[in-house]
């Protein structure tokens, strides 16, 4: 995997990570902080350069939140100045909608909610590339969702149509999408924490590597 990077050695790389819980890291431990603990020393050891992190989570949020949080004057400068960017966001939507078919049964709703929100994951990648239109070269690096109800039958077909619409904002090299999905099939009972939904310490260690394999060119 090439992770070379074209970066005066005196530079810093800025890195700015917006989304919701999994950004957050809601159930990793306070020393580990998620995904991000694990992404930055990585990314700090293979480019051996300084890395300003600008970090944008909120726990609960939607993809309309995050669409919303583009607004946000700090969060406009954290992605206009950075050459690389993650985006975590559908989980929650994915939740809601999935707690709206246990209330009352009704599959097309389920998925009439599912369609917003990949629509307003494309306005949230629409913004961000118009923040940096002009400036200089960047990556974004998105994820595609895992399923934490996988002992329910047929969630899976859910999360699947999800994930379809994050794959089709996928624009390599310079926007890629990690196969977290894949990643945690199977094997929910060892990488989700005790709520079973968010990620545990060595679940966001999985979703780190794979943000890192997806390199870091064509920076």
């Amino acid at each position: 995997m090439n992770t070379s990077i074209f970066i005066q050695s005196n530079e810093l790389v800025r890195y700015c990570a917006i989304g919701d819980s999994l950004t957050v890291g809601i159930g990793s431990t306070y020393f580990v902080k998620g995904f991000i603990t694990k992404y930055l020393w990585l990314l700090r050891r293979s480019l051996n350069k300084p890395i300003v992190p600008y970090i944008y989570g909120k726990s609960g949020a939607t993809t309309a939140d995050i669409l919303k949080m583009l607004n946000n004057p700090f969060v406009k400068e954290g992605i206009i100045r950075s050459s690389i960017i993650t985006l975590t966001a559908g989980g929650n939507d994915l939740i809601d909608s999935a707690q709206l078919f246990l209330k009352n049964k009704n599959e097309k709703d389920f998925f009439l909610a599912v369609d917003q929100g990949k629509k307003n994951l494309a306005s949230i990648m629409d913004r961000i590339l118009n923040m940096k239109k002009g400036g200089e070269p960047f990556i974004i690096r998105m994820m595609n969702l895992y399923d934490p109800f996988e002992n329910i039958p047929g969630t899976d077909k859910w999360v699947e149509a999800y994930n379809q619409g994050i794959e089709r904002l996928s624009s390599p090299p310079m926007i890629k999408v990690a196969n977290v999905h894949d990643r945690f099939k199977g094997k929910t009972k060892e990488l989700l924490a005790i709520d079973h939904v968010h990620p545990n310490n060595k679940g966001y260690e999985v979703i780190a590597d794979a943000f890192f394999e997806l390199g870091v060119d064509p920076l």
